[in-house]
């Protein structure tokens, strides 16, 4: 902060921009690792709930939107990683242009980001679906449980 007028300077704005930027990335690198983690974690434990706990299952209708659940979350998260690559890539574009002043930065439109968030919801909900509908087969499968 400058001294005189209570305004943050040049200097300390890009060090906290920067630490911003640093701190986003790791958060967004983070949430794809857990989300790959997590789908592939869960299509290995129904697969293992399934061998080991209901070999011979009801209501497999569900086991199988479960799967399509985490099967979808997977590739919506691993499409937001392309996605990601053509945002950046469009970025520099537009950063290039303004840099060269052939057009402001502010005037262009990176359709790119807006994907990827979109895909990263999608793919957030479609775990979340998957987890429910998991729950919900591996409830009717427990052992003990009456067959209809």
């Amino acid at each position: 902060m400058s001294e005189e007028n209570g305004w943050m300077d040049k200097e300390a704005y890009h060090a906290e921009r920067n630490v911003l930027i640093d701190a986003e990335r790791e958060a967004a690198r983070g949430f794809d690792k857990a989300m790959i983690t997590l789908s592939a974690g869960a299509l290995a434990l129904s697969i293992t709930f399934l061998k080991n706990i209901a070999p011979s299952p009801i209501n497999e209708w569900l086991l199988f939107a479960a799967w399509a659940g985490f099967g979808s979350s997977l590739l919506f998260i691993l499409t937001s990683f392309l996605c990601s690559q053509a945002g950046m890539r469009r970025q520099r574009k537009i950063i290039d242009a303004d840099f060269m002043r052939v057009c402001r930065a502010r005037d262009q439109k990176n359709i790119w980001q807006k994907a990827v968030i979109k895909l990263n919801l999608v793919s957030m909900v479609s775990f979340v679906v998957g987890v429910i509908l998991l729950a919900l087969f591996a409830g009717s499968n427990l052992p003990g449980k009456e067959t209809p």
